[in-house]
């Protein structure tokens, strides 16, 4: 018997800490030895002493070094090796050195590593000991497998001789498939095992897996601990283990366990080791002895409460297994308790093929409490999991008295765990334990290929992290605008106090009462003037780029539903809303039409509907206006009012149409432009506006809009106007204006003295300008008049204090103006362009030339033969004045030199006629330049355009939403494609944003600063901004925070610096022509040559990840473009590897 001071333990990660836990209960020193790769794992200061091993090797290759090993050993007085599972463990030449040197190699001796630690010995022993086993046999050549595979059948299986884990074994199916799976396999043997030897054996379908785990000792006692049911595997691997098996017969399992016994005794067996076996029915067959500690030997330590690794060391030393040291009882005193269940929790991404993901952890909180086994390795908070060793990060072991509680406990722990940074199985995991065959043991080894269910799960929102990266972002690169700024102290918004009370009865009940046409009499019985207020939609539009967020509309919208009930409606959806919800402020606008329906239930909801272009800038097929219509109105509007930016009746039929059988209120507009009182301008008089009043009038319009869009209806403009169409119509008239040039109250007083219905206005603090009139001034200019409208003037100051504070969050999207605008009368801007059309020339540089670009604006209008102008049209016009003042170009130029210019797309698909034919036609001349040949619409857009296939479109979003896709996403990418892409890119990368406060969306943290974030209901997230890191060579920044208490950090690109390092491109996920890497890890080998004609399929690329091999196949046929790596070249997951074209 010697005694063990020292101890080396020849092995990493978990299984390493797991035998220095056992050594040190023994009083044992403990050695760690350590890759290049590794020294920054959890292992190396677990262990009293560390060493560096395989200096200048490969990752993998320096845990197999044995004289490295040995050296070690022997430089630092070590008593004995402890091998762990994998590595060396089952290295005869390994176990041979150690008794040379006279070291004590804690496992069975090298004669019985040879019996067991090759597969092909181990069936041999089996057979002689009178056990089943499948028939196989070494090869070496495809010629070897087929020969077996013709002598057998498929299908066969491929193992590695001297090892398991899955790595070195392939299931082949038929012939075709032999040469690539036995090359796979022996490389993938060489590099886990040092050794490329397998062998071949018949495959069983859908048997059940099980082991029986062994102790024996020198003085010839031998006992089992029962089994273990291994069932639930994946790629041979085995993911989650249950001891003992709730699916065995009390029968069987006897039978089985004493065959495990005869097998060892007669080869003499000592230490500890596992025998293996596959279940068919009541018959069992011999796989292989495992004779090494395993990973799930934790579930057996808890039902039969033996420390198996400490009876390896103690049985190493010489002890007996029934001597008071180990105190094991005697075979027939050996009972379970319990049952236990153990899940390998692994770096791996279940939906990517169990692709290793790698990484620096962020978040790492485990779980714990009774009954609950943690064995970590690599798994802590700032841990950087690479890509060389095995993805294994924790294994959790649950117990209890009964099965059903073993499962709830392991269910409960799982959903404790909170890994970030990398991906993990948990998600996966959990749906396996609680699916009904694996908990009534009918789980089988196929179970995870043939149970696509599990796979069907929640992604992880990882909310904080993300939530993090978008402040990081934001201080260290700034919001697009406004740029990298220190954020403003603001006061907190004042609200106003209401009492939780039901909101009073509005516009609302009456339209879900008496319908379209009992409200459109309601209106007709109002003596006093009608009110919509656009504070939600418009005004900020006008005023502040559109940029007003959703959170802040939320905060008002409660007690504007109790404050002023007396609206006619609020103006608070579509227009340039939509797009810019997407675009810049990162949120859904069908989320905010849902919410403010919620918080807003008794005033009509108005939108802004542009037509046959919905929501967008261009025409769209027919069935997509349908499709909007509906799920607008289902979503809570109830007023559409429906324009085009010319003014074209059968641009606005089919949206006319969708509104109407939709059940809501069609507001038909006319848009205003040109100038009444100017006899000049004759082409836009009073008889066009007659009689396109009529027209909409009988296509079904309920109201009546007069949409001035640029705030050019003169006071007694608007008189006439009004008078005239309410002796031609039957129909309500709203009035809508933009109070640019200062007019604006002074209008509507006229237009109110003409006896229209209705009028836009805005609340106070957001009215003026390019905004509406504002509503409180207009109600103090009809003050003793009987059309003063009947509103809470006190309420509308009120919340005009709420609008005040917050307009602030937005000053740098304010466009400027500090006083009215009279000149709109010349330039003809709608107030909605105004501000972002300012935005769109800052952001071309040419902001120092504003004053040029209005008065092209006004140029261009004429050179386009004096057209309607509101979006989308005005936008074309907006888009042509930007180009000719950057490219320094006059009327003159673009009519002589137009063949040689390429003009905006916008431009050129106005004068085809895609958003329609302006009054009048187009100017031929111009036309024929800008088009040069292209082809031009003989009828409306929508008409020609082919149906969108919505079905196909939640196809395609399906994998990039990962969740179904809902009918509001299918529409806004009909709409949008490319913004909606680009918006999911965002979510994906910041989550939800809408929870965010406004100053901290637009201008970060300041150092320092703690700010609560309340990310669902009872759940608050507290932040704190602690320091931004120097940059790095790759050109980022660390952002230190702490989050609710405890230090988290995020990783950020500085836009503003370059990168000292070359950074690889990147595969385009949607070119099929690009061949990316699928998982971080090695470049192996180049199959292909540049110049090489592939077909589809062919294999291109051979990666090695965590010791598992890859091949990457051509997604299409095709030629080699470009080759981008080389082997043993380090890669990350998306690297552009192969280009074809």
């Amino acid at each position: 018997m010697r005694k063990i001071k020292k101890l080396l333990v020849a092995n990493r990660g978990e299984i390493a800490i797991r035998i220095f836990r056992a050594c040190t209960d023994l009083g044992i020193r403990t050695v760690a030895i350590y890759s290049r790769e590794d020294s920054g794992s959890y292992h190396r200061y677990k262990a009293d002493e560390a060493y560096l091993v395989g200096e200048g090797k490969k990752p993998t290759e320096a845990y197999l070094d044995i004289e490295d090993i040995i050296r070690i050993a022997k430089e630092n007085e070590v008593d004995a090796i402890h091998p762990g599972y994998g590595f060396l463990s089952e290295n005869i030449e390994f176990a041979r050195r150690c008794e040379e040197e006279g070291i004590i190699f804690v496992g069975p001796g090298p004669e019985q590593l040879e019996i067991f630690g090759d597969k092909v010995q181990a069936r041999l022993q089996a057979e002689n000991s009178g056990i089943p086993i499948i028939p196989g046999r070494p090869v070496h050549t495809v010629e070897d497998v087929a020969a077996f595979a013709e002598e057998h059948g498929y299908p066969i299986i491929i193992k590695a001789s001297l090892g398991g884990g899955g790595r070195g074994m392939r299931i082949i199916k038929n012939h075709d498939d032999i040469a690539e799976n036995l090359r796979v396999a022996q490389s993938e043997a060489k590099t886990s095992f040092g050794s490329d030897e397998v062998y071949v054996e018949k495959y069983l379908d859908r048997p059940k897996h099980i082991e029986v785990q062994i102790l024996a000792d020198h003085h010839g006692n031998i006992v089992h601990l029962y089994e273990r049911d291994c069932s639930v595997q994946r790629r041979h691997q085995k993911l989650v283990e249950v001891a003992p098996s709730v699916a065995l017969s009390s029968e069987l399992r006897e039978k089985i366990c004493a065959a495990a016994v005869k097998i060892m005794q007669d080869a003499g067996f000592t230490n500890c080791g596992t025998v293996e076996f596959l279940v068919s029915g009541d018959e069992f067959y011999f796989i292989e002895v495992n004779p090494r500690i395993q990973v799930e030997h934790t579930i057996t330590e808890l039902i039969t409460g033996v420390d198996i690794v400490q009876a390896q060391i103690l049985i190493a030393e010489g002890h007996p297994l029934h001597g008071p040291e180990m105190g094991i009882p005697k075979q027939e005193d050996i009972t379970t308790r319990g049952y236990a269940i153990q899940c390998r929790i692994t770096s791996e991404d279940p939906l990517n093929n169990f692709m290793p993901d790698t990484g620096k952890i962020t978040v790492y909180r485990s779980s714990g409490g009774f009954g609950v086994r943690l064995d970590a390795g690599n798994a802590f908070q700032g841990a950087v999991i690479s890509p060389y060793y095995d993805s294994l990060l924790v294994k959790v072991s649950t117990f209890a008295m009964t099965f059903e509680n073993a499962v709830r406990k392991m269910v409960r722990t799982l959903q404790e765990f909170r890994i970030r940074g990398i991906k993990t199985n948990i998600p996966f995991l959990v749906n396996v334990i609680q699916h009904e065959k694996f908990i009534s043991g009918e789980n089988h080894t196929s179970f995870v290929d043939e149970t696509p269910e599990l796979f069907e799960f929640p992604v992880s929102q990882d909310r904080a992290t993300k939530l993090l990266t978008y402040i990081g972002d934001i201080v260290v690169n700034g919001f697009p605008g406004i740029g990298k700024v220190e954020k403003p102290v603001y006061a907190k918004p004042r609200i106003p106090k209401v009492k939780q009370f039901e909101p009073p009865t509005g516009t609302k009940q009456i339209f879900d009462t008496y319908g379209p046409e009992g409200i459109v009499d309601w209106i007709k019985k109002q003596d006093r003037v009608l009110l919509t207020d656009t504070t939600l939609r418009d005004a900020h539009q006008s005023l502040l780029a559109t940029r007003v967020r959703s959170f802040d509309m939320a905060k008002i919208s409660e007690q504007t539903a109790r404050l002023l009930p007396g609206l006619f409606s609020l103006e608070m959806w579509g227009g340039a809303t939509f797009d810019v919800s997407y675009r810049f402020l990162r949120e859904d606008p069908w989320q905010r039409l849902l919410t403010l329906r919620e918080k807003i239930p008794n005033v009509l909801f108005q939108m802004l509907f542009r037509g046959s272009n919905a929501v967008g800038y261009k025409n769209y097929p027919d069935n997509v206006i349908r499709e909007f219509a509906k799920l607008a109105a289902d979503a809570g509007i109830d007023v559409f009012r429906i324009f085009d930016s010319l003014n074209w009746v059968k641009g606005m039929e089919v949206a006319i149409e969708a509104v109407r059988d939709a059940g809501k209120l069609v507001e038909a507009a006319i848009c205003y432009t040109g100038d009444l009182l100017d006899p000049t301008r004759a082409k836009y008089d009073l008889k066009y506006y007659v009689d396109l009043a009529k027209e909409l009038e009988a296509q079904g319009a309920h109201i009546l809009a007069i949409k001035d869009m640029a705030g050019l209806l003169k006071p007694e403009a608007a008189y006439r106007l009004v008078s005239e169409l309410k002796e031609k119509i039957d129909i309500p008239i709203h009035l809508h204006t933009h109070d640019t040039s200062g007019n604006g109250i002074y209008t509507y007083v006229r237009a109110i003295e003409a006896g229209v219905d209705i009028v836009d206005t805005a609340i106070s603090a957001m009215a003026g300008f390019t905004s509406q009139p504002g509503a409180s001034t207009l109600y103090y200019a009809l003050e003793g008049t009987q059309r003063q409208p009947q509103v809470d003037i006190h309420a509308l100051n009120e919340i005009s204090k709420y609008w005040e504070d917050v307009r602030r969050y937005y000053k740098n999207f304010e466009s400027g103006l500090k006083a009215p605008l009279p000149e709109v009368y010349e330039f003809e801007m709608p107030g909605g362009q105004y501000s972002n059309l300012q935005q769109q020339a800052k952001a071309v540089g040419l902001l120092h030339r504003w004053d040029e670009v209005q008065d092209m604006y006004r140029r261009v209008n004429m050179l386009f033969g004096d057209i309607v102008k509101v979006t989308p049209s005005s936008k074309v016009v907006g888009d042509m004045a930007l180009f000719m003042v950057q490219n320094d170009l006059t009327e003159e130029d673009v009519l002589e030199k137009g063949m040689q210019i390429n003009f905006p797309n916008s431009v050129v698909e106005f004068f085809q006629g895609y958003i329609g034919i302006p009054y009048g036609g187009f100017p031929e001349h111009l036309q024929k330049v800008v088009l040069k040949g292209r082809e031009v619409l003989q009828d409306r857009a929508g008409k020609l355009l082919e149906p969108v296939d919505f079905a196909e479109v939640k196809e395609k979003l399906r994998p990039l939403m990962q969740r179904e896709p809902t009918d509001f996403d299918a529409v806004a990418y009909a709409l949008y494609p490319d913004v909606f892409l680009d918006y999911l890119k965002a979510v994906n990368r910041y989550g939800d944003l809408s929870v965010l406060d406004t100053p901290t969306f637009l201008y970060g943290m300041r150092i320092g600063e703690t700010l609560e974030v309340e990310i669902e209901k009872g759940k608050t997230l507290i932040i704190k901004l602690v320091s931004i890191g120097q940059v790095q060579k790759d050109g980022s920044r660390i952002v230190y925070f702490e989050l609710n208490g405890q230090p988290r950090e995020v990783t950020i690109k500085d836009f503003s610096v370059e990168s000292e390092l070359v950074e690889k491109p990147k595969a385009d996920q949607q070119n099929e022509f690009h061949v990316g890497a699928t998982m971080p890890g090695t470049v192996v080998k180049v199959l292909v040559e540049e110049g090489d004609t592939v077909k589809q399929g062919d294999h291109l690329v051979i990666t090695e990840a965590m010791k598992m091999e890859t091949t990457i196949q051509a997604p299409v046929s095709g030629t080699v473009e470009k080759v981008y790596v080389e082997p043993g070249e380090a890669i990350s997951q998306g690297d552009l590897l192969i280009e074809l074209r």
